[in-house]
């Protein structure tokens, strides 16, 4: 399989509108959601629509295929090594209430010198709510962003990972549960559980 060639260094790209103005007709541009402090961004990005994917590429050189899979559903988890970036594709557990069904929340994630952009679909509180701690604490984001961006993936992927225990427990229980009502000869009410 041939190697692809080397990616550029994410760059800020600016864009040269056409006369001097921006054309009437351009797609409206949405900005993201940014905290900052210390030298370092972190972008967040839920419910990813066109108008955002239009910003990040116009700001970001991301290989083609990571894009891809950003605007894909069900990625697999991986993890892409590029010369100046990784890119993430996690997954965690999410509880949805209305339904009591345990989903599954992807989390993309492009990681550099100086930046960190999360991606997700289905909202994950505690990436949420991390993120509301950054932009409103101050000494919090400076003590945080001051170490750079791979603690700061390193404090939301702990985030995350913490809060699917509890779901992952309740889980854990409704299995033994059922092993015991299979044990037991429970059948017809274990096949509705199930």
């Amino acid at each position: 399989m041939p190697n692809l060639p080397p990616i550029p260094r994410p760059r800020l790209r600016r864009p040269v509108p056409v006369g001097g103005s921006v054309a009437p007709d351009a797609l409206e541009v949405v900005e993201p959601q940014v905290v900052e402090a210390s030298g370092l961004r972190w972008i967040n990005v839920e419910d990813p629509r066109l108008a955002d994917r239009e910003w990040l590429e116009q700001h970001f050189d991301f290989h083609p295929l990571d894009w891809e899979d950003v605007y894909s559903r069900n990625q697999r988890s991986k993890l892409d090594v590029y010369e100046d970036y990784l890119f993430i594709v996690l997954h965690f557990p999410v509880f949805e209430k209305a339904s009591g069904r345990l989903l599954t929340a992807e989390l993309d994630v492009f990681v550099g010198p100086d930046y960190l952009i999360t991606f997700t679909e289905v909202a994950l509180p505690p990436l949420q709510a991390m993120f509301e701690r950054m932009g409103e604490r101050e000494e919090l984001r400076e003590s945080t962003f001051s170490k750079g961006s791979g603690y700061l993936l390193y404090r939301i992927v702990d985030a995350n990972v913490d809060a699917a225990f509890p779901m992952l427990r309740k889980m854990g229980n409704k299995l033994d549960r059922l092993e015991d009502d299979i044990l037991e000869g429970r059948s017809s009410e274990i096949v509705r559980d199930i």
